[in-house]
């Protein structure tokens, strides 16, 4: 028997063994087995990060990122992602992206990226999906340091998810 996610609640597919993330704003870890939520923002130069709702958001979109060719507001939020419901640890995942500026017929060129973490995330339509997190260890601290492998443009597109342990694949992830 198969059971649709809307009618779990939202945090009862995790594990709750993951690693913390935490508000851009003030720094506080989301508490997501009490069932806070975790806005997700888009810097406007680099890649994503989360925020409370309230005096934090507000604060957020009063943020000025101060750099030649931008002197505007840093963060907004994302079109296609509203808010992270849980995380789950990913130790040993990795995004796997493919270089697509390689001509047809070359060898691809692929690049593995290592998971921060799951997450649950709950979508503009409401869905929910499990998304991998990749945070760089020299951007753990900086605003925006984020990134969704599945919402990466340009020169390398987002391919799978792929355990150097040989364990499956999230069973809710997004199938590739």
């Amino acid at each position: 028997m198969t059971t649709d996610l809307m009618e779990l609640h939202p945090t009862s597919i995790l594990s709750h063994a993951g690693p913390e993330l935490r508000c851009v704003i003030c720094r506080t870890a989301f508490e997501f087995r009490r069932g806070e939520a975790a806005l997700v923002l888009r810097h406007v130069a680099y890649g994503y990060d989360f925020v409370h709702d309230g005096a934090c958001l507000a604060a957020a979109n009063e943020a000025l990122f101060v750099e030649p060719g931008y002197d505007c507001a840093a963060f907004c939020r994302d079109p296609e992602r509203r808010r992270v419901l849980g995380v789950e640890a990913a130790e040993g995942w990795m995004a796997v992206l493919a270089n697509t500026s390689v001509p047809v017929g070359a060898a691809q060129q692929l690049r593995f990226d290592p998971l921060h973490c799951w997450v649950l995330m709950e979508h503009q339509d409401g869905s929910l999906l499990m998304e991998g997190l990749v945070r760089d260890e020299e951007w753990i601290d900086e605003p925006g340091g984020c990134e969704f492998p599945e919402a990466v443009r340009g020169q390398h597109t987002h391919l799978t998810y792929t355990s150097a342990t040989g364990r499956p694949r999230h069973p809710n992830s997004r199938a590739a």
